[in-house]
């Protein structure tokens, strides 16, 4: 008998953990997946689209964007998604692989007019705020019936926004230098926004290393500019930076331009906190 009760206690734990099972299986297959490209989209999205959705990214951590090749396994994710997010620009190439297919495909830029091609126009709070509004288009339209969750947690996002706004702005209106020096052009859309000189050391690709030329002619601005500080992202690899700093005797800021993020980074910041780490920057380099 109690051999009995004991084989219908054993029976009756393995249908309750395999009910459990298909439940978790159910859910996660219900929410789908939205495939984002780049870091910055991928912390956007996270942060509107909550508990509401999957979300992630293609862009490796480490992997440059201007130079990012999608592998035949990102085109498998790209095609079985529920949709994706991308930039334009840097990554026009989610577009072919998705012809004829069903997954809906949402441009983040939208509206947005790239000067000189140059994508990183999420690193003005002020575009990044455009971009946020055309993230929440997109998940309203995947997921209408969340579209109250979507508009509260993007309503939080831009307060954020707006606040870092006013404190760039605050931080230019008092500061004497309205110029900096950076090793990789990330921040032009920020200069223009708030009125600033952008210098920099490299072209767009984060990849380019200066010319003799270049490196000389940046020596003799800092000399001119009495330039004190070099802006510069640590995840990228740029030689000339340390010849510069040793050969003037400037100073390396960290900055976070975020088109290269290591996996610390994409797991423990998003990009409203790595905004505040380059507002303390600015403040630094401009006082």
């Amino acid at each position: 008998m109690k051999r009995i009760k004991l084989l219908f206690i054993v029976l009756l734990v393995s249908i309750i953990v395999f009910l459990s099972g298909c439940k978790n299986e159910a859910v996660t297959t219900t929410k789908g997946t939205v495939y984002t490209t780049i870091y910055p989209l991928y912390s956007i999205t996270k942060l509107i689209a909550g508990q509401k959705l999957t979300v992630e990214k293609l862009v490796k951590d480490g992997a440059e964007i201007h130079s990012f090749e999608p592998s035949s396994r990102d085109i498998a994710k790209l095609t079985s998604a529920k949709a994706v997010i991308y930039l334009g620009l840097v990554d026009e190439w989610v577009k072919k692989p998705l012809e004829g297919t069903s997954v809906k495909i949402f441009r983040a830029s939208e509206g947005i007019e790239f000067i000189d091609s140059d994508p990183h126009i999420w690193t003005s709070p002020r575009l990044l705020k455009k971009m946020a509004r055309n993230i929440e288009y997109a998940l309203t339209s995947l997921d209408p019936k969340n579209k109250s969750y979507y508009q509260e947690n993007v309503s939080k996002l831009i307060a954020s926004l707006d606040r870092l706004d006013k404190e760039f702005s605050s931080v230019v209106k008092n500061s004497k230098r309205k110029e900096f020096l950076i090793a990789h052009p990330s921040f032009g859309y920020l200069a223009r926004d708030y009125s600033l000189k952008q210098y920099s050391i490299t072209g767009v690709n984060e990849e380019e290393e200066p010319s003799a030329q270049k490196m000389k002619e940046i020596v003799q601005l800092i000399k001119e500019k009495n330039i004190k500080y070099i802006l510069v992202d640590p995840n990228e690899n740029l030689p000339a930076v340390k010849t510069i700093a040793r050969d003037t005797g400037i100073k390396i800021v960290n900055i976070y331009g975020m088109g290269i993020v290591n996996s610390s980074q994409a797991k423990n910041e998003t990009i409203l906190s790595l905004m505040e780490k380059n507002l303390k920057a600015f403040e630094m380099v401009l006082k």
